[in-house]
């Protein structure tokens, strides 16, 4: 799940749509981009190579340490509405007057299944577990602060994806809305001192974590609302918003409040890759201290290697 993942890291044409021709993420007429801190509904052969992400920390005072991220994330389909996806990331934290914290996250490895699809209603759900492998990120001094989690865990999510064509007015049929929700469990559970509230173990609480993004695709105002003449580039750009957010949801904790981010940007999909570039903002001061970025170049297997790499691994024997 890329809000959980992110914010753990952080705080991780005009013709016409056809299945045939663009297989990822599509629920009737409607075709879903793939989002940059939230993950997307559909179960794909695709990979992130990669998502390069910075963000200011919270600082209480002076210059905020900066937290770059270089990220990849692989997803392989098992049976055409089943696979699973890995992600890992390499990060940098910089502070003027100390030293430099480098490391990798932990790994983060998902399952996901897809059992429903409405064309007619441009509707699609998803569901999925995912695992968070402690101890296979960074360590020692540098580990809390960019591999976050000494425990394990595990988080159930449920995905959706809903296209707005369904609405009487026809400048409002390109939006589409999709999500994701989840709740993680941790293996070890966080204990602390009852005198001062220190931590006295490696563990951690059990949290809600989710996110929203609100996308407008060209694409579909061309092909099935209004063609207007505009360029193809324009006409495969999808402006979007999304927010990703963790909330604690058991005592002790080790998050004060819940933490919101914010992204707004615009994606651009061709038929074997994309590009996305969005604005990151932080929601309040225990996610960022100030405006930051990600960007993503992403692409898609089912399309570059139809006969290989892109059809599910069932098929290949």
């Amino acid at each position: 799940m890329k809000s959980q993942y992110l914010l753990a890291t952080l705080a991780a044409g005009s013709m016409a749509l056809t299945q045939h021709a663009y297989a990822h993420g599509i629920a009737g007429d409607h075709m879903f981009v793939s989002t940059l801190i939230i993950d997307d509904p559909n179960v794909a052969d695709e990979a992130s190579l990669p998502t390069f992400s910075y963000l200011p920390q919270p600082s209480d005072s002076g210059p905020a340490p900066g937290l770059y991220g270089l990220n990849t994330e692989f997803d392989k389909r098992i049976t055409e509405n089943f696979g699973f996806a890995i992600n890992d990331g390499y990060n940098q934290l910089t502070q003027p007057g100390a030293k430099t914290a480098t490391g990798w996250s932990n790994l983060v490895v998902t399952l996901k299944y897809k059992p429903y699809v409405n064309p007619e209603h441009e509707f699609m759900m998803s569901v999925g577990v995912q695992r968070q492998f402690a101890r296979t990120g960074a360590n020692g001094s540098n580990g809390a602060t960019l591999a976050n989690d000494d425990s394990s865990s595990t988080t159930p999510l449920i995905y959706f994806g809903k296209g707005f064509g369904d609405l009487p007015i026809g400048v409002f049929r390109p939006l589409a809305l999709t999500g994701e929700f989840g709740y993680t469990v941790a293996d070890t559970k966080l204990k602390v001192d009852p005198t001062d509230g220190s931590p006295i173990n490696n563990g951690r609480d059990n949290g809600f974590a989710g996110g929203l993004s609100l996308q407008y695709s060209m694409r579909y105002l061309s092909s099935q609302v209004k063609d207007y003449g505009l360029p193809d580039f324009v006409n495969r750009l999808t402006p979007l918003v999304e927010v990703a957010w963790t909330s604690t949801a058991s005592q002790p904790n080790n998050q004060d409040s819940t933490k919101y981010l914010f992204a707004a940007g615009l994606n651009y999909t061709a038929q074997t890759y994309a590009v996305s570039v969005e604005a990151l903002i932080p929601g309040n001061k225990q996610t960022g201290s100030h405006m930051g970025v990600i960007a993503q170049f992403h692409l898609y297997f089912d399309d570059l290697y139809p006969h290989s790499l892109g059809k599910p691994i069932a098929e290949w024997f």
